[in-house]
Protein backbone atom coordinates (compact mmCIF):
# COMPACT_ATOMS: atom_id res chain seq x y z
CA UNK A 1 0.00 0.00 0.00
CA UNK A 2 1.03 3.67 -0.84
CA UNK A 3 1.21 6.44 1.85
CA UNK A 4 -2.06 7.57 1.08
CA UNK A 5 -3.63 4.64 0.42
CA UNK A 6 -1.99 2.97 4.37
CA UNK A 7 -3.28 6.58 5.84
CA UNK A 8 -7.08 6.32 4.24
CA UNK A 9 -6.83 2.56 5.87
CA UNK A 10 -5.93 3.52 9.43
CA UNK A 11 -8.71 6.13 9.63
CA UNK A 12 -11.47 3.97 7.75
CA UNK A 13 -10.41 1.36 11.08
CA UNK A 14 -10.36 3.90 13.79
CA UNK A 15 -13.96 5.80 12.56
CA UNK A 16 -15.65 1.87 12.68
CA UNK A 17 -13.78 1.21 15.61
CA UNK A 18 -15.18 4.19 17.22
CA UNK A 19 -18.89 4.07 15.56
CA UNK A 20 -18.59 0.40 16.99
CA UNK A 21 -17.78 1.33 20.62
CA UNK A 22 -19.95 4.32 21.20
CA UNK A 23 -23.05 4.47 19.72
CA UNK A 24 -23.00 9.02 19.99
CA UNK A 25 -20.12 8.50 17.74
CA UNK A 26 -21.69 6.77 15.18
CA UNK A 27 -24.75 9.43 15.21
CA UNK A 28 -22.04 11.74 14.85
CA UNK A 29 -21.26 9.93 11.09
CA UNK A 30 -24.44 9.98 10.14
CA UNK A 31 -25.18 12.87 10.87
CA UNK A 32 -21.80 14.52 9.14
CA UNK A 33 -22.60 11.99 6.06
CA UNK A 34 -25.50 13.11 5.46
CA UNK A 35 -24.43 17.19 6.04
CA UNK A 36 -21.34 16.93 4.41
CA UNK A 37 -20.95 13.38 2.48
CA UNK A 38 -23.34 12.26 -0.01
CA UNK A 39 -25.47 10.40 2.52
CA UNK A 40 -23.49 6.67 2.49
CA UNK A 41 -22.03 5.67 5.85
CA UNK A 42 -19.46 3.23 4.65
CA UNK A 43 -16.12 5.26 5.48
CA UNK A 44 -14.32 3.68 2.91
CA UNK A 45 -16.39 5.28 0.27
CA UNK A 46 -14.92 8.74 1.42
CA UNK A 47 -11.45 10.52 0.90
CA UNK A 48 -8.82 10.07 3.10
CA UNK A 49 -9.57 14.49 3.60
CA UNK A 50 -13.25 13.79 3.98
CA UNK A 51 -12.31 11.05 7.35
CA UNK A 52 -9.87 13.41 8.46
CA UNK A 53 -12.01 16.56 9.02
CA UNK A 54 -14.73 14.05 10.74
CA UNK A 55 -12.12 13.10 13.35
CA UNK A 56 -11.22 16.54 13.90
CA UNK A 57 -14.54 17.93 14.39
CA UNK A 58 -16.82 14.88 15.75
CA UNK A 59 -16.49 16.20 18.99
CA UNK A 60 -18.10 19.29 18.08
CA UNK A 61 -21.35 17.52 16.63
CA UNK A 62 -24.36 18.12 19.09
CA UNK A 63 -26.31 14.71 18.69
CA UNK A 64 -29.58 14.19 20.48
CA UNK A 65 -29.63 11.08 21.83
CA UNK A 66 -32.75 9.21 23.46
CA UNK A 67 -32.56 8.09 27.25
CA UNK A 68 -32.34 4.26 27.06
CA UNK A 69 -30.98 3.27 30.27
CA UNK A 70 -30.16 -0.50 30.94
CA UNK A 71 -29.95 -2.48 33.96
CA UNK A 72 -26.30 -2.52 33.70
CA UNK A 73 -25.84 1.21 33.62
CA UNK A 74 -28.83 1.67 36.36
CA UNK A 75 -26.59 -0.51 38.64
CA UNK A 76 -23.36 0.98 37.75
CA UNK A 77 -24.87 4.70 39.04
CA UNK A 78 -26.29 3.45 42.01
CA UNK A 79 -23.12 1.54 43.35
CA UNK A 80 -21.28 4.87 42.21
CA UNK A 81 -23.66 7.15 44.53
CA UNK A 82 -25.08 4.30 47.32
CA UNK A 83 -22.78 2.61 49.78
CA UNK A 84 -25.49 0.54 51.09
CA UNK A 85 -26.23 -0.41 47.54
CA UNK A 86 -22.62 -1.30 46.35
CA UNK A 87 -22.85 -3.57 49.79
CA UNK A 88 -25.66 -5.36 49.17
CA UNK A 89 -25.25 -6.23 46.10
CA UNK A 90 -21.87 -7.77 46.85
CA UNK A 91 -23.55 -9.82 49.36
CA UNK A 92 -26.91 -11.28 47.07
CA UNK A 93 -23.92 -12.68 44.79
CA UNK A 94 -21.67 -14.04 47.61
CA UNK A 95 -25.31 -15.46 48.66
CA UNK A 96 -26.24 -16.46 45.34
CA UNK A 97 -23.47 -18.08 44.33
CA UNK A 98 -22.20 -15.74 41.71
CA UNK A 99 -19.04 -14.77 43.15
CA UNK A 100 -17.51 -13.40 39.47
CA UNK A 101 -17.27 -9.81 38.54
CA UNK A 102 -18.99 -7.00 40.46
CA UNK A 103 -19.45 -5.24 37.22
CA UNK A 104 -23.50 -5.58 36.65
CA UNK A 105 -22.62 -6.19 32.63
CA UNK A 106 -21.33 -9.54 33.41
CA UNK A 107 -24.12 -10.43 34.63
CA UNK A 108 -27.76 -11.24 33.26
CA UNK A 109 -30.87 -9.05 33.51
CA UNK A 110 -32.38 -11.76 34.56
CA UNK A 111 -29.83 -12.11 37.79
CA UNK A 112 -29.48 -8.32 38.13
CA UNK A 113 -33.82 -8.00 38.09
CA UNK A 114 -33.83 -10.75 41.01
CA UNK A 115 -31.31 -8.44 43.11
CA UNK A 116 -33.65 -5.78 42.54
CA UNK A 117 -36.71 -7.82 43.33
CA UNK A 118 -34.49 -9.31 46.83
CA UNK A 119 -33.51 -5.98 47.78
CA UNK A 120 -37.52 -4.67 47.62
CA UNK A 121 -39.07 -7.46 49.54
CA UNK A 122 -36.20 -7.38 51.93
CA UNK A 123 -37.10 -3.48 51.63
CA UNK A 124 -40.36 -3.85 52.43
CA UNK A 125 -40.32 -6.63 55.25
CA UNK A 126 -38.03 -4.09 57.30
CA UNK A 127 -40.87 -1.11 56.59
CA UNK A 128 -43.59 -3.64 57.28
CA UNK A 129 -41.96 -4.44 60.89
CA UNK A 130 -40.80 -0.99 61.68
CA UNK A 131 -37.66 -1.74 61.26
CA UNK A 132 -37.15 1.68 59.51
CA UNK A 133 -33.47 2.98 60.68
CA UNK A 134 -33.32 6.59 61.56
CA UNK A 135 -30.79 8.77 60.01
CA UNK A 136 -27.18 8.05 60.67
CA UNK A 137 -26.55 11.10 61.68
CA UNK A 138 -29.02 9.96 64.62
CA UNK A 139 -27.29 7.39 65.75
CA UNK A 140 -25.11 9.49 68.09
CA UNK A 141 -23.36 6.45 70.48
CA UNK A 142 -24.77 6.95 74.36
CA UNK A 143 -22.50 8.01 76.70
CA UNK A 144 -23.71 5.90 79.78
CA UNK A 145 -22.95 2.50 77.64
CA UNK A 146 -20.01 3.53 76.39
CA UNK A 147 -17.04 0.94 75.83
CA UNK A 148 -14.14 0.79 78.26
CA UNK A 149 -11.53 -0.06 75.99
CA UNK A 150 -8.80 -0.01 78.97
CA UNK A 151 -8.34 -3.98 78.33
CA UNK A 152 -8.34 -4.02 74.32
CA UNK A 153 -5.37 -5.28 72.65
CA UNK A 154 -2.81 -2.45 71.36
CA UNK A 155 -3.97 -3.59 68.20
CA UNK A 156 -7.95 -3.76 68.50
CA UNK A 157 -7.57 0.08 69.80
CA UNK A 158 -5.95 0.52 66.60
CA UNK A 159 -8.33 -1.07 64.76
CA UNK A 160 -10.95 0.75 66.15
CA UNK A 161 -9.20 4.60 65.36
CA UNK A 162 -8.76 3.63 61.93
CA UNK A 163 -12.53 2.65 61.54
CA UNK A 164 -13.21 5.93 63.12
CA UNK A 165 -11.02 7.87 61.17
CA UNK A 166 -12.46 6.42 58.12
CA UNK A 167 -15.69 7.31 58.92
CA UNK A 168 -14.70 11.06 60.31
CA UNK A 169 -12.92 11.38 55.99
CA UNK A 170 -16.65 11.68 54.52
CA UNK A 171 -20.00 11.04 54.69
CA UNK A 172 -19.93 8.38 52.20
CA UNK A 173 -17.62 6.37 54.29
CA UNK A 174 -19.71 7.12 57.69
CA UNK A 175 -22.56 5.68 55.57
CA UNK A 176 -20.58 2.18 54.10
CA UNK A 177 -19.73 1.73 58.20
CA UNK A 178 -23.27 1.81 58.99
CA UNK A 179 -24.29 -0.67 56.33
CA UNK A 180 -21.82 -2.75 57.17
CA UNK A 181 -22.58 -2.80 60.98
CA UNK A 182 -26.35 -3.26 60.65
CA UNK A 183 -25.53 -6.29 58.68
CA UNK A 184 -23.78 -7.59 62.31
CA UNK A 185 -26.48 -6.65 64.32
CA UNK A 186 -27.63 -3.55 66.69
CA UNK A 187 -24.42 -1.52 67.40
CA UNK A 188 -22.93 0.69 65.47
CA UNK A 189 -19.90 1.41 67.78
CA UNK A 190 -16.40 0.09 66.31
CA UNK A 191 -15.34 -0.95 70.02
CA UNK A 192 -18.29 -3.77 69.96
CA UNK A 193 -17.00 -5.38 67.08
CA UNK A 194 -14.17 -7.89 67.72
CA UNK A 195 -10.87 -7.33 65.40
CA UNK A 196 -11.46 -9.85 62.81
CA UNK A 197 -14.66 -7.90 61.92
CA UNK A 198 -13.16 -4.58 61.46
CA UNK A 199 -10.39 -6.18 59.78
CA UNK A 200 -13.27 -7.31 56.59
CA UNK A 201 -14.73 -3.70 57.03
CA UNK A 202 -10.84 -2.18 56.49
CA UNK A 203 -9.95 -4.51 54.03
CA UNK A 204 -13.23 -4.79 51.95
CA UNK A 205 -12.79 -1.00 51.86
CA UNK A 206 -9.36 -1.10 50.77
CA UNK A 207 -7.70 0.92 54.17
CA UNK A 208 -5.65 -2.67 55.03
Amino acid sequence: LGQDAAIKEALVWQIKDLQKNNPVVKQQWAKYCDIEGNGTKDPALYESTFLQRFMQVHDHIVINMPVNVTLPDFYRQALNNCPAFKLAWSMYRQHAGQIRSDEPGMHTNQSLAGCLDFMGQAGLTAMMMGGMSPPPEEWAPNKRFKVDTSGFSEEKVHLIGMVKDFQKSGWERKEMWLAFAARKGPNKDPARFDEGELREFLRLHGVL
